[in-house]
């Protein structure tokens, strides 16, 4: 997949310290310097495919009941969290 102007993304299975560039993306950058940036595409959770905001709903955070109604309360120290 190439990502921008200047990026290309794909997934390789390493071997003795060597991944593979994908033939169609050889000639491209055949001789060139890249930077390289890996990712451990196995280490991902059960869901590769879950959304930021299916992931942010199960984000659990812990203040006084009322924090959303009396937020500026809070903020400029009229109330004690």
């Amino acid at each position: 997949m190439i990502i921008g102007m200047n990026a290309i993304e794909f997934q390789a299975v390493a071997h003795d310290g060597v991944l593979d560039i994908p033939p169609e993306h050889r000639r491209r950058l055949d001789g060139k310097t890249v930077r390289v940036v890996l990712v451990d595409a196995e280490t991902q959770g059960s869901d590769g495919n879950e959304t930021l905001f299916a992931r942010l709903r199960r984000v659990r955070i812990q203040g006084p009941t009322d924090l959303s109604d009396n937020h500026d309360a809070y903020v400029v120290g009229e109330r004690d969290a």
